[in-house]
């Protein structure tokens, strides 16, 4: 069984190291549950040579495919916004440049939703005016961007997809981003099965990864994107099945048996 090595920080106030955050305090909890041989590690340059095909890196998205560049595996990434799901999206998707809507107001001004397609770039937001752009780039970094029509969304869900089952939905985020906001309005169960069957129809789909959903003002349930489950934010979902969730995918992407799949 491979080692489960896990990313540290050294708290000054403690005095001791610590998992570098709290998802990955909850993916070492965990996968200490299953039985995992864990190895604290401070950065990868120093573990790199070590990890073999049959170990799962716990840290963040550009350090984990450090590692699969390792072992050959460039992007593994799936799509925000596979195609099987597109009747689920509500709105128009299309992608452009970051300096090409700095340089239309008709475009600054729109009110459209505007995220990276180079993951982490900078964090998506919706651009109404020019103090908006602050923090998306500059000149020099011209950035590709995909670009939706503005929803009024009132409350937004994370679904935790795991060997084709949802094993958890998590609520994170209301009108004002706060999800005490988000609790006053829920979801529609049979879109979201809807959206599940539509998932299943995919015939490269990932072994885990999250299907996020919103409820907008106008009473719709709809899809806001999808993300990969090798370095995926937790919102509270138990460490054991977060844990089974890198697992699960670290295995798909390197070509492997999921040590960890003998839990139903």
């Amino acid at each position: 069984m491979g080692k489960v090595w896990v990313n540290f920080k050294h708290d000054k106030s403690m005095g001791t190291d610590i998992p570098r955050t709290v998802n990955i305090a909850n993916a070492m909890y965990g996968f200490r549950e299953l039985g995992a041989e864990i190895v604290p590690y401070h950065s990868v340059p120093e573990i790199l040579d070590k990890v073999t095909r049959d170990d799962i890196v716990v840290d963040g998205i550009f350090q984990s495919e450090a590692i699969f560049k390792k072992f050959n595996v460039a992007d593994p990434h799936i799509p925000y916004y596979p195609e099987v799901l597109n009747e689920f999206l509500g709105r128009k998707i299309w992608t452009d440049k970051i300096n090409s809507i700095a340089s239309d107001k008709e475009k600054w001004s729109a009110g459209y939703f505007v995220k990276p397609v180079t993951e982490k770039a900078f964090t998506g937001k919706t651009i109404s005016s020019l103090s908006d752009l602050i923090g998306c780039g500059n000149e020099h970094e011209d950035f590709d961007v995909f670009v939706s029509e503005p929803i009024d969304i009132l409350a937004e869900w994370r679904c935790f997809i795991l060997y084709d089952k949802i094993v958890d939905v998590r609520l994170y985020g209301g009108l004002s981003g706060s999800t005490y906001d988000g609790f006053m309005y829920h979801y529609d169960s049979d879109v979201l099965k809807r959206i599940l069957d539509a998932f299943l129809s995919w015939d490269e789909r990932p072994a885990a990864c999250s299907i996020d959903i919103c409820y907008t003002k106008d009473g719709r349930t709809l899809l806001v994107e999808c993300n990969d489950a090798y370095s995926l934010g937790s919102y509270g979902l138990h460490g054991i099945f977060y844990a089974r969730m890198i697992s699960a995918r670290w295995s798909q992407i390197l070509g492997r048996e999921d040590e960890y799949r003998f839990i139903s």
